[in-house]
């Protein structure tokens, strides 16, 4: 079977390229390992991508989720493909209402956050909620279908090489062929791609790793911040090593969830629209970078992810702030004496020192320390952190104009390029991606420029 265009992932990236394409002439594909928004098991895999399984936070700024300049988009671009996805999220059916917009509030709060030395992104956001996200991506996803883009779902692609004819895909017993592959396979493929590059020559250079853990908390702490903004961005430098610490992902009166990936666990956060809890969590993350005789990040990460999955019995370790900075391992009995209840109910009490770098735990503890100035009680005894979140923004291609590699006719798009961070800058690249194949096509054929 060919193609003109092959999507590889049903992530933000890759529907938001496919709706790019579906009024070119192009015949596209779209595969993905996962299925459909309906009928989907896997948090990280199928139509929608780990997002369909988020809260659907939406970012709205060049300022969280991406860097401009490394797509080569100016900062007026940027703004007017940030707001045409945000039309098309609102065409699906995501509510109308937005946070971050009073200037007045904003502004106190970053004064408050600056006087204890944090720094606060500001930024306008929409939340969707978990529940009412996948509704607005079945309405894309059925839409896509509609416009006569073809779905081939529980597809898992094992292999792609290039020849004069084009591209292959071996989907394990079958392949198919395309002119044009946009890779977007989401985190959970990230070391996919980077196998698959390296085979076509184009491998990703080692960028940074984000590790840490997701804190959680009551959720009265947070509600004064989230009447400013929903999930407000502060970053910090930590004392003892004056390493980069960001809280990401907050989810007030959300869930604390747990990843499954094929050798290890994670954890992340949500947040529902009706049904609520007394909770409120974020994740706190330390950025990592590694520098000549060990630059793989990725292995780094994976080391981490799957040593904390070890100590945790195939499950997420959970731990009092109080027993963690006493150096003692916490117990189902000690977790019981705290006053709230963990939102996650398939965890190990453990000692997050002893799965997580001693210099992630420090920077984690004075991170917590410095964020109960703005968010008093935060660093409370019996708040609860879970390990280990980690984000593996760490590969990152090479990219010319609209996302194409150096090998014509390969483009990445998505988190797994290493370009973004979350589901508004992903679904940029994936129109980029697809404007560019537009520009260089006629009936589906490359042409000069």
């Amino acid at each position: 079977m060919r193609y003109d265009v092959a999507v590889v992932g049903a992530g933000p990236a890759g529907l938001f390229a496919a709706l790019e394409l579906s009024n070119s002439g192009l015949r596209v594909v779209v595969l993905d390992k996962g299925l459909a928004p309906k009928e989907r098991k896997s948090i990280t895999c199928g139509v929608g991508g780990a997002g369909t399984f988020s809260d659907g936070k939406l970012n709205l700024t060049p300022k969280i989720g991406g860097d401009p300049a490394a797509i080569g988009c100016s900062p007026g671009e940027l703004e007017a493909l940030i707001a045409e996805v945000d039309r098309a999220f609102t065409r699906y059916g995501a509510p109308e209402k937005y946070s971050g917009e009073d200037q007045e509030a904003l502004s106190a709060l970053k004064k408050k956050a600056a006087e204890a030395g944090i720094e606060f992104i500001a930024g306008r956001q929409r939340h969707i909620g978990t529940r009412r996200i996948r509704e607005v991506i079945d309405a894309m996803y059925q839409d896509l279908l509609a416009r006569g883009v073809e779905f081939r779902l529980g597809a898992e692609v094992r292999s792609i090489s290039k020849d004069n004819a084009g591209f292959r895909l071996d989907l394990g017993g079958e392949a198919i062929e395309a002119e044009f592959v946009i890779a977007a396979p989401g985190r959970v493929g990230a070391y996919w791609l980077r196998e698959v590059a390296r085979a076509l020559g184009v491998g990703p250079e080692f960028g940074p790793l984000d590790v840490g853990v997701r804190v959680e908390f009551p959720a009265e702490l947070y509600q004064p911040i989230e009447q400013v903004m929903y999930d407000a961005k502060f970053r910090l430098r930590t004392r003892t090593y004056d390493d980069m610490v960001r809280t990401f992902c907050t989810n007030p009166r959300g869930f604390v969830v747990k990843e499954d990936y094929d050798e290890f666990v994670l954890v992340n956060g949500h947040a529902e629209n009706k049904r609520k809890t007394e909770n409120t969590n974020f994740a706190l993350l330390v950025h990592i970078e590694l520098t000549d005789p060990v630059e793989d990040t990725t292995e780094y990460g994976r080391a981490i992810a799957k040593l904390a999955t070890t100590i945790g019995g195939g499950r997420p370790i959970l731990q009092r702030l109080k027993d963690l900075e006493q150096g003692r391992r916490s117990t189902q009995e000690r977790i019981r004496r705290v006053p709230i209840h963990p939102t996650l109910s398939e965890f190990t009490p453990g000692d997050i020192s002893m799965a997580l770098p001693q210099r992630v735990v420090t920077d984690v503890v004075e991170g917590i320390k410095r964020l109960d100035r703005i968010m008093p009680g935060l660093a409370a005894d019996g708040t609860l952190i879970y390990a280990p979140e980690i984000k593996f923004y760490d590969t990152r291609y090479r990219v010319r104009a609209g996302m194409e590699t150096e090998l014509p006719g390969f483009y990445v798009a998505g988190d797994a390029s290493g370009h973004s961070r979350g589901i508004v800058f992903a679904a940029v690249t994936g129109i980029l991606a697809a404007r560019r194949i537009k520009a260089v096509t006629r009936d589906g054929q490359r042409v000069a420029g």
